[in-house]
């Protein structure tokens, strides 16, 4: 099992990497060539979900090193396509607003996974992305024929920029608006209605670092109480 956990935060740690490089790629290289990195790191994200639940490896240290990686990789995507299109402004806001409410539902003490629209939204922001990183250097992209890179660089910027990330834009807000509707109906109504269930901490063994594992790295702890509300007691681990 441990071997597999490596394996599967290894895949997300590529995220993390491809967050810090991105920037210089895009500097020294272009577009193509960040694009190209921004699908793969975008492909790790899918291989390691796919292999945690394969392997019954989840964990919460899993799961929140994947979200954290995600934000950044995400945010970071769109700063470097501020520089091509003012455009991109539009998803960095929807991203830092999301992560202002997932900090409210967290202090709330109520579940913070990603619901199916979130889910969605990694995908087609993925593709927006990648899409737009590669035609902004679609000079380099010769694979495509002559006649596609000259109907290409005939669309204005401006119009072609729009409807490359019109769908982040869409999703980011569904999605926004799916966390805020969490926040303040469905989740509200569910602990009015339901008792709230208890978070059963391991013994702990007073070794930090045992307690860390048994806890954050711990898939059979991880399965129990993925669903439950009050995950913000996991923070007391010490």
């Amino acid at each position: 099992m441990t071997l597999k956990l490596i394996i599967i935060n290894m895949l997300t740690l590529i995220r993390v990497i491809g967050t810090i490089v991105l920037i210089p790629i895009y500097q020294n290289y272009g577009g193509m060539y960040v694009g190209i990195l921004a699908l793969i790191c975008y492909l790790t994200d899918s291989i390691d979900g796919i292999l945690a639940r394969k392997w019954g490896a989840s964990t919460f240290f899993g799961a929140l090193f994947d979200g954290v990686a995600d934000k950044l990789f995400t945010i970071v995507n769109f700063i470097v396509l501020y520089l091509i299109t003012p455009y991109a402004l539009i998803p960095i806001l929807f991203e830092i607003a999301i992560i202002v409410i997932q900090f409210l539902k967290f202090a709330l003490k109520l579940n913070v996974k990603s619901n199916i629209i979130g889910k969605l939204k990694v995908w087609i922001l993925a593709m927006s992305v990648v899409l737009t990183f590669l035609v902004s250097d679609v000079n380099s992209l010769t694979i495509l024929t002559n006649e596609i890179r000259e109907y290409i660089l005939g669309i204005s910027s401006k119009t072609l920029y729009f409807w490359l990330l019109f769908p982040s834009i869409i999703m980011e807000a569904l999605t926004f608006i799916s966390y805020v509707l969490e926040l303040f109906v469905p989740q509200k109504i569910k602990v009015l209605v339901e008792e709230q269930k208890e978070l059963k901490m391991p013994k702990l063994k007073g070794n930090i670092w045992e307690n860390f594992k048994e806890i954050w790295l711990n898939p059979e702890f991880y399965k129990e109480h993925k669903n439950d509300t009050n995950l913000k007691d996991l923070k007391k681990l010490s």
